[in-house]
């Protein structure tokens, strides 16, 4: 029998869990701006994350029966290796190709948008006054920071394009870890599935990226390159990719897919922080100002909600 769960206002552990998450997630792009500068190509840097954090997960999974796959979910994890694929390549293709960090990480955030209207086809989710409040700063803030007068002007369209449609597939990987959160699965079942279907959708589209001219320069795969920079696999593995997801995932079980949306907000404020320290990239007025409007959009969702916001459809 699958739990209930996402009953009543979410605990304030299930927003921390997911706040602190988001936060750690911030540094994916960062991270993949280190390995492009340690010579790792696309796909390398794309599937660093999910095939090690795969192989890390691997002997829990091997140890429990309750944390493995069951046969009623195959169609998830299809779609999620599918769609997280995509989510890998395109959100690594502008950080290869020289867009900042911080506007890729952005970019990535048109997900909202798409989170609450799949939410709500999807999973029946109710729009309520405070997520159509909360979406509005966040659509605000991206448009600051991603219009054609903001920071991401004359950078490449390709990169910038791949951020884009990664914000599409971001959507439907936070919608993916909501069912799998409703059908009752253990957060590292739903973090170890997605990390293998992932890097398998990966290795599938490996032979069609090489093939084409536009990436064909960007698509090598040496397992040389992950020995000689093995301590910086091990931190990007652990803290950037199994810790985050775990803690998201968990959050999941108490969060609406369009609230846990709004929470991931968190994510691209902490990438543009982290790219300042690490790269110098300038924190500019825009930034600023749209990262203000992003965390404002995040304190709506997490001030607690009446009772017509945590009632949910039978």
């Amino acid at each position: 029998m699958v739990r209930r769960v996402g009953q009543g206002p979410p605990s304030k552990r299930h927003l921390a869990a997911m706040a602190l998450g988001a936060a750690l997630y911030g540094a994916i792009t960062v991270g993949g701006r280190i390995f492009a500068q340690l010579g790792f190509s696309l796909f390398e840097i794309a599937v660093t994350g999910g095939l090690f954090g795969a192989l890390m997960l691997a002997p829990a999974i091997a140890w429990k029966a309750q944390f493995r796959i069951k046969r009623r979910d195959v169609d998830i994890f299809v779609a999620f290796g599918c769609m997280g694929a995509v989510l890998q390549i395109g959100q690594f293709l502008g950080i290869v190709l020289g867009v900042p960090v911080a506007i890729v990480a952005l970019l990535l955030y048109t997900q909202p948008l798409w989170t609450v209207l799949l939410g709500r086809l999807w999973l029946g989710e109710p729009i309520t006054p405070r997520k159509l409040g909360a979406l509005a700063l966040a659509a605000v803030g991206i448009v600051v920071l991603a219009g054609p007068t903001g920071p991401a002007a004359g950078h490449s369209t390709l990169g910038l394009a791949g951020a884009l449609v990664a914000g599409v597939m971001l959507a439907i990987w936070i919608i993916l870890g909501r069912v799998s959160a409703l059908r009752g699965n253990l957060p590292i079942t739903t973090v170890f599935g997605y990390q293998v279907s992932t890097s398998i959708g990966l290795f599938a589209l490996w032979p069609i990226l090489a093939s084409l001219p536009v990436f064909a320069g960007m698509s090598r795969f040496d397992p040389g390159v992950f020995v000689t920079h093995w301590q910086a696999v091990l931190i990007y593995t652990v803290l950037v990719n199994v810790a985050p997801a775990m803690l998201v995932m968990w959050g999941m079980v108490a969060l609406e897919a369009s609230t846990a949306g709004m929470m991931l907000l968190l994510e691209p404020a902490a990438a543009a922080f982290l790219a300042w320290m690490m790269f110098g990239e300038a924190i500019t007025g825009h930034v600023w100002l749209g990262g203000a409007l992003i965390l404002g959009s995040n304190a709506v969702l997490i001030v607690r909600r009446g009772r017509a916001d945590s009632r949910r459809n039978s």
